[in-house]
């Protein structure tokens, strides 16, 4: 999956991004138009690689676009860009302003990450992406020159799942006040380094269960599999760094094999294929992933790991399987959960999880490094 990042220029048209939603909504898909700013004839310094990108973007291999003021940040699913001119499928304004495109991205879905908020965009994205035909350097808000659409690394799917985002793409003041409230109490900060995904579920979970606590009888299952959905997220994130720092200091185990559901994979595999919860355990308990493990990771992550981690997934895999199975979740099941996942009264799972990830990404820099 390839991934770029556009900037645009509300002066085109005030409100763009909802113009290209409404496009969306009505016909499925719609063009973003990369504009040719005027008096501006210097060429795209990668352009050969640039366009490898365009040949290669198509409905399964899509490119994830960024596409940011500054102020806010989206993420649309491109499944097709051209040179051809695609002005009926993009909002009106192109063709009322005479604006000049180099290129369309063809869009089928799209995402907001942040609104209004370019502190969050500066700190929790921008720093956090690189520029690989530029040797991997991260991103560079002031004083660069770059030329966009730029080739950016980064390692979220946004789009990894048949959900149509651009539906309700616009939070509701109760998830903006709901979100906040977590970061206040629960996250602080670490909330944006979540997955996007992550948060929504852990939001909407809230909602439910502030809206519905003070019936007992109300069947809460729908919350139980919202925080299954968010941490079976960070637990992928979380173990794909793991194995990656494992299988660089011992390359061997990453040819170790596994099965989910009938399929065979190989340890390697686990960077692009999500594994169910349980293939976590399994893997640990190998003896050379095991001794490697025991090797090469601290103590303080490597107790992390056996007396939280794997602690909480097997809780975790208990009230939801039960959950999967026709029984109907207590309130009682609910407030366990959410009493571990956002820490009520103990140490929250999640920042766990987030702590002992940027610990483990650390230790992959510097084994990169040496």
């Amino acid at each position: 999956m390839n991934n770029s990042l556009i900037l645009y220029n509300p002066k085109y048209q005030s409100d763009l991004i909802n113009a290209h939603l409404n496009v969306l909504r009505e016909c499925g898909e719609v063009a973003f138009g990369k504009v040719q700013v005027k008096n501006n004839d210097m060429t795209h310094p990668f352009k050969p690689e640039l366009e490898k990108i365009y040949n290669a973007t198509n409905e399964k291999g899509f490119t994830q676009l960024f596409i940011t003021d500054y102020a806010s940040l989206y993420v649309a699913k491109v499944v097709k860009i051209t040179h051809d001119d695609c002005a009926m499928l993009a909002p009106s304004y192109y063709k009322e302003k005479d604006l000049k495109v180099d290129s369309w991205f063809i869009i089928t879905d799209m995402r907001e990450i942040y609104r209004n908020d370019f502190e969050s965009v500066r700190d929790y994205f921008l720093a956090n992406i690189t520029i690989p035909l530029r040797d991997n350097h991260t991103y560079a808000l002031y004083g660069n020159n770059y030329v966009y659409p730029l080739i950016i690394k980064q390692d979220q799917n946004y789009f990894e799942n048949e959900v149509l985002y651009y539906k309700n793409i616009y939070k509701t003041q109760k998830y903006l006040d709901t979100k906040e409230m977590l970061a206040r109490y629960c996250f602080g900060k670490s909330i944006d380094t979540l997955m996007s995904d992550s948060i929504d579920a852990l939001v909407l979970a809230e909602i439910e269960y502030l809206e519905n606590k003070e019936n007992p009888l109300n069947d809460f299952s729908a919350i139980i599999m919202k925080y299954s959905k968010s941490m079976e997220r960070e637990f992928y994130a979380l173990f794909k760094v793991l194995f990656a720092y494992l299988g660089y200091n011992n390359p061997g185990i990453l040819s170790f094999g596994y099965e989910v559901q009938g399929l065979k994979y190989r340890l390697k595999d686990i960077f692009e294929h999500k594994p169910n919860l349980g293939t976590y355990n399994y893997l640990m308990k190998k003896d050379e992933i095991a001794s490697t493990f025991e090797n090469i990771v601290p103590d303080d992550i490597k107790n992390g790991f056996s007396e939280k981690i794997l602690e909480f997934m097997q809780v975790l895999k208990d009230i939801r399987n039960e959950n999967m199975h026709g029984k109907n979740a207590s309130l009682k099941e609910a407030e366990e959960l959410r009493d571990i996942i956002l820490g009520i009264g103990k140490e929250s799972i999640l920042t766990i999880c987030l702590e002992i990830k940027a610990r483990l990404n650390a230790l992959c820099k510097e084994s990169y490094n040496r």
